[in-house]
């Protein structure tokens, strides 16, 4: 799930990156076609979007991956805004398996599917998903009996975004990214079943 700058070169970098991992991508476009060049153009395009649609379309994308692939198992990553979508999606949509979020939290959604898994990177400085936001979290899903593992890192909002060269940290980049990849397997594998 694409940030608020829309289905951009780098999350369609990140669904490449998964494919060369072994997993079966999608990568959905929120603003159907139109990418932010700009925080204010950003801002509008995030604004036009309506949740209750996000969570539908989330649930046809699901579902017509489990309609093509009907062994697989399906989970959901996103950056920012699109964190906060795939919050939005472990809270509403029946078929996922896991979801991650990086930097996202969504306002006033509370995910209490206990059968899904939940992983989260989040910088200490973030000024959106604050360490605060980031316990709330924690303590909301623990208090609803759903699995999960949060990561702090010493870094910005955006920190695995190689385009934004001001926050990106390239190491703490990559343990996310082994901890994802390591994650996704975990929880999608059906071997042994």
């Amino acid at each position: 799930m694409h940030d608020f700058f829309g289905l951009t070169d780098h999350i369609r970098g990140v669904s490449a990156q998964l494919s060369t991992e072994g997993f079966v991508t999608f990568a959905p476009d929120l603003y159907r076609g139109q990418v932010a060049s700009n925080r204010d153009e950003a801002a509008a395009l995030a604004r036009d979007l309506a949740w209750n649609r996000v969570a539908i379309e989330l649930g046809m994308g699901i579902a017509a991956l489990k309609y093509n692939y009907p062994d697989l198992r399906v989970g959901i990553l996103g950056f920012a805004m699109g964190g906060a979508a795939a919050l939005v999606a472990a809270a509403s949509v029946a078929d996922l398996a896991c979801a991650v979020t990086f930097y996202g939290i969504p306002q006033d959604v509370e995910v209490e599917n206990r059968q899904i898994k939940i992983q989260g990177h989040f910088g200490t400085r973030d000024p959106k998903c604050t360490p605060e936001r980031v316990s709330a979290l924690a303590q909301s899903l623990t208090d609803r009996g759903v699995a999960h593992e949060l990561f702090r890192y010493d870094a910005d909002n955006s920190f695995f975004n190689p385009t934004r060269p001001h926050v990106y940290s390239a190491a703490d980049a990559q343990i996310a990214w082994r901890r994802t990849v390591t994650f996704l397997r975990a929880n999608l594998s059906t071997e042994g079943e």
